[in-house]
């Protein structure tokens, strides 16, 4: 991996950390608000709704989580190729 490859990549991924962890903090607070809207609502059709809203939070969750976790992996080459070069 040559150093403008190796800098390019630790530049993405750090795009994508803050992307990951943003998306994740709003995620987050919206989910709390539907959430709280089911539990005052007496409208049951309104409440299907939601719990059905919440479960596509909880997938969007997920697939965030996923997204950390393959960026965290990404960093495996650039410790490699740091360790090569020393």
């Amino acid at each position: 991996m040559t150093k403008e490859e190796r800098q390019k990549m630790d530049e993405l991924i750090m795009k994508a950390f803050t992307l990951a962890y943003e998306l994740g903090t709003n995620l987050d607070e919206l989910h709390r608000q539907f959430r709280e809207l089911r539990f005052n609502t007496k409208d049951k059709d309104l409440e299907a709704a939601l719990i059905n809203l919440e479960h596509a939070f909880f997938m969007t969750a997920q697939s965030i989580n996923i997204l950390k976790e393959q960026t965290r992996n990404a960093l495996i080459p650039l410790r490699k190729a740091q360790t090569c070069e020393e």
